[in-house]
């Protein structure tokens, strides 16, 4: 009996023309990151459930109900494991294991890959997905904070989004965000009654996950608050007026949104959200910000860091590919089954020099193998025949132009390495 098996509910199968859009994007941030400077780490997805916990905050919503535990006390050194939430905790993590500060004073990483948490699956929101991150490490400087801001979005703009909107605030120094939490704790008292239950716990021990809080009551309640600025010291102020005057400076956009929090508490000083229209109530593409305490509260020394990570999902939604993506540059067809040898040797030249190429498994028609190269979007075929083979040349036909040359099989592999 055939069982019918489907995949885990909030996971993804790709289909090719997924995957290749998938790949696109990715290379084309791998080649951004490069362009800023930042070297490739590759990470493991399971980590010790402690890195999350002292890192993101116990708190917050990824530690108290989002975090997949694989299991309890694995092998010998006696720890509890998780598949990663996010990245950023992870590359400190790294970071300080392998005593980085030792080697130079500044760092910049970039990494992707599966992230997991247990979501209530939605649009845009799944338990695995995918995230392009980038963190900087062993500066506090605004110019970092900016180069930081125009990475992610160029990033975006590489793989073809530029309609987007870049949302900015600071959180200030850790007194300042004692100062915010202890406001909002005040102003909230007397409205307690109107949150969720979760909002009416987070008010006692943690008041700013209140701003993050996605219930549209909540975030009535906080929108009337009245919050701006108030609460950051004069240092912390003065650093964020000079970032946003630099970003004017060079011209990029953005804007203030004092109710932008985050929902990770490492965060401190400059925090920011992309967000797309395209996307619908769900509409962050990425997120970031300065975590100037993180490498401490891991057992670190006191060195400030900068980072952010882009959703791969998201992004896809955002783009919506409709169109077929080539599989590969040309395809070679036989006009009957008595030219099978003489046709694979000339897929396997054309490979041999490069080129994307296929051909026939399933003994097709002419008409049948043009019909399937067309369907795959191959811009050139070649059809190998006897009467050409027996003058050692081939038909070269463009698919998109209806022209059709006889040429050698060197030839061929000529013209289609200098074709536009």
């Amino acid at each position: 009996k055939r069982e019918n098996y489907s995949n885990l509910r909030g996971t993804t199968d790709f289909s090719p023309l997924e995957a290749s859009h998938f790949t696109a994007i990715q290379n084309s941030a791998r080649e951004m990151f490069c362009r800023y400077g930042y070297e490739e780490i590759i990470l493991p997805v399971m980590e010790e459930s402690g890195v999350f916990i002292r890192g993101v905050g116990v708190t917050s919503d990824i530690v108290e109900k989002q975090m997949f535990q694989v299991t309890r006390k694995i092998g010998e050194d006696k720890k509890d494991v998780v598949l990663r939430p996010e990245g950023t905790a992870q590359v400190i993590r790294y970071y300080l294991q392998n005593s980085l500060h030792k080697k130079s004073n500044f760092h910049k990483f970039f990494y992707s890959g599966p992230m997991f948490r247990g979501e209530r699956p939605q649009r845009g929101r799944l338990r695995q997905f995918h995230h392009l991150g980038a963190e900087a490490i062993g500066s506090s400087s605004i110019y970092l904070d900016a180069e930081v801001l125009i990475l992610a979005l160029k990033v975006l703009a590489a793989v073809g989004l530029n309609d987007i909107n870049l949302k900015l605030n600071s959180l200030g120094c850790l007194e300042d965000k004692k100062r915010f939490s202890s406001l909002l704790k005040a102003r909230l008292e007397d409205k307690k009654d109107q949150l969720c239950p979760d909002c009416q716990r987070r008010l006692i021990v943690n008041p700013l996950r209140v701003i993050d809080c996605k219930n549209k009551a909540c975030r009535e309640v906080v929108m009337s608050l009245g919050v701006a600025e108030e609460y950051l010291c004069k240092d912390c102020r003065g650093e964020f007026k000079r970032l946003a005057a630099f970003l004017d400076n060079v011209k990029v956009p953005y804007s203030y949104d004092p109710y932008l929090v985050r929902g990770l508490d490492y965060y401190t000083n400059t925090v920011f959200e992309i967000t797309s229209k395209r996307l619908g109530s769900q509409d962050a593409l990425g997120a970031g910000g300065r975590y100037n305490n993180l490498i401490s509260d891991l057992g670190g020394l006191d060195i400030p860091a900068i980072g952010f990570a882009l959703g791969v999902e998201r992004i896809l939604l955002a783009l919506n590919h409709q169109q077929e993506v080539s599989s590969f540059d040309v395809f070679v067809a036989k006009i009957d089954n008595s030219m099978v040898d003489e046709c694979f040797s000339v897929v396997e030249a054309l490979r041999y020099k490069g080129l994307r190429c296929d051909s026939d498994f399933t003994d097709k028609s002419l008409k049948g193998q043009l019909r399937y190269a067309q369907k795959k979007g191959a811009r050139y075929v070649v059809i190998v025949g006897q009467d050409e083979w027996k003058r050692d040349k081939v038909l070269l036909k463009d698919m998109n132009e209806s022209i059709q040359l006889e040429l050698s099989v060197k030839e061929v592999i000529h013209k289609l390495l200098n074709s536009d």
